[in-house]
């Protein structure tokens, strides 16, 4: 009997703090909608009190409010659109689309309202919102805007067959599918500007100038290879981009028995790249590798603190009159000695790229890298009373000493990073 009543009792004040939870969210929607309304945002006003609402459906303040709010929303958005269209921007319906699918939303959010939340609480009197149906409108305007990206396409395709303009070309048409799929011969006009303006693009291996390649054997041609493995392998780097795979790379050298010397500047690479085929060329050199053995420091920390300890017992005078016995304490202070121990050990490459186009040996882009990789462990060990150590200490006390990885381990994990990093800047650069 004693467990359920304390089931009953625990049940209940779970109930009293989920309701003071919920009460307390739904008001502070409700005060976060009127200063959104205030500060001239009336959408975010709108949409915090109709999450007041669902949260609570009966909650007379945000019921007070929501019509003007949902009015002012509506407004705000149909202010643009007629201030949009009477700009001469020729992309401006693709905002217009944004538009009218921001009010769509917002029509949704008090149509989506509990059927009680639209009774008022007070007045006993239905809530009506002068909702609309947008699809019309937002359907011309996809048509406008594909229709727009459409002749942008036309004419950008046919004011150059270099690769960089069709690519853009590409770009525009693609766009075109994004309001209206199937939109006239978008896709297959696309198609054919994709392949115009893919460039072919070969990678040689990185010259390794550090003097280190005997330690850590071929860095310059894992870098390589993983590069073009991940560029490859993602569609989206390759919609206009084709690498000269390593394979066909040595194959091609020694047909035309071509030597691949130690050092390659802009110039050679142009005269490889017509030879290879392709538009552009990649080169790039290492010319430091730095490994920082591993080295352990170690600092000593006092901890001290006061704790409570028995001392004996004592005699005392309860309120009745009665003489009791019961425990005495005291402070006592306990301290400690933490030995903090940190071991560290880097590994760094660095080195520069260029992106050369192979008919004008000009440099269409370069930079220079510097990848490290990095281990750091930290442990540590005690004397004296363990209770005097903070939580930090006492933690730091429980971890064991890692060992660190090896001089090999570590340049080969800077590797992989340096090769992730510049995968990645190959791909934004394709796209």
């Amino acid at each position: 009997m004693k467990n359920l009543c304390f089931l009953s009792v625990l049940t209940l004040m779970c109930m009293v703090l989920c309701l003071t939870g919920c009460a307390s969210k739904h008001s502070k929607l409700m005060n976060s909608a009127q200063a959104n309304y205030r500060a001239n945002q009336p959408e975010a006003a709108l949409h915090d009190a109709v999450e007041a609402l669902n949260l609570k459906p009966n909650f007379d303040k945000a019921q007070d409010f929501v019509i003007l709010f949902f009015n002012a929303a509506v407004e705000s958005r149909e202010n643009r659109i007629k201030a949009l269209k009477a700009t001469p921007d020729k992309f401006k319906w693709d905002k217009i689309v944004a538009e009218y699918q921001g009010l769509i939303e917002i029509n949704n959010w008090v149509k989506n309202l509990p059927p009680t939340a639209l009774i008022h609480k007070k007045m006993k009197q239905r809530i009506i919102f002068d909702t609309k149906d947008y699809t019309t409108q937002l359907g011309e305007a996809s048509t406008q805007a594909a229709e727009a990206h459409y002749q942008e396409g036309v004419r950008i395709a046919a004011s150059s067959e270099q690769p960089d303009t069709q690519k853009q070309a590409a770009k525009a048409f693609k766009k075109v599918e994004e309001f209206v799929p199937g939109y006239k011969d978008a896709g297959d006009r696309y198609e054919s500007a994709r392949r115009a303006g893919i460039k072919k693009m070969a990678i040689l291996p990185f010259d390794d100038l550090s003097g280190r390649s005997r330690f850590y054997g071929a860095l310059a041609e894992t870098i390589t290879d993983q590069i073009i493995d991940s560029v490859i392998n993602d569609p989206s780097a390759t919609e206009f981009l084709e690498l000269v795979s390593r394979d066909q790379l040595d194959r091609i050298v020694q047909e035309q028995q071509l030597g691949l010397t130690e050092l390659i500047d802009q110039r050679t690479a142009a005269e490889l790249g017509k030879v290879l085929g392709v538009h552009e060329m990649v080169i790039g050199k290492i010319t430091q590798i730095i490994y920082v053995p591993e080295r352990t420091r170690q600092t000593t920390v006092p901890q001290q603190t006061t704790v409570r300890v028995k001392a004996g017992t004592e005699k005392y005078t309860d309120k009745n009159g009665k003489i009791k016995t019961r425990q005495k304490y005291r402070d006592k202070n306990i301290s400690a000695q933490v030995t903090h121990y940190t071991k560290e050990s880097t590994a760094s490459i660095i080195g520069s790229y260029q992106i050369i186009d192979v008919q004008t040996a000009v440099i269409r882009d370069s930079a220079r890298f510097n990848e490290k990789s990095e281990f750091k462990t930290e442990w540590g060990t005690f004397t004296g009373n363990q209770e005097a150590l903070g939580q930090y200490y006492l933690k730091l006390c429980s971890v064991d000493e890692q060992f660190a990885p090896t001089e090999q381990e570590l340049v080969l994990e800077a590797t992989n990073k340096l090769a992730r990093q510049l995968a990645k800047k190959f791909k934004a650069y394709a796209r």
